[in-house]
């Protein structure tokens, strides 16, 4: 089982890698293409799916729930 690089409570900037890049403008600016902010309130892993690789769920800003893989996540501030 992969160490998770994040842990609950850290502040993160998300985004969905492919769906940012055919949906929207791509920019090279984080802030840009890492357009919610939020925190981590869960690591989990879903071995059939994604392998050793942790999952998080993050309560973002906007009030949403979402859950991104480590690759789409960038640190903001640790817990």
């Amino acid at each position: 089982m992969g160490v998770p690089r994040y842990k609950v409570g850290d502040l993160v900037r998300a985004c969905f890698t492919y769906f940012e890049f055919y949906t929207y403008p791509y920019y090279e600016d984080d802030d840009l293409f890492y357009p919610w902010l939020g925190v981590v309130v869960l690591v989990s892993y879903d071995h059939t799916l994604f392998g050793d690789e942790p999952l998080y769920e993050i309560v973002c800003t906007d009030g949403y729930v979402r859950w991104y893989s480590e690759f789409e996540l960038m640190l903001v501030n640790k817990s």
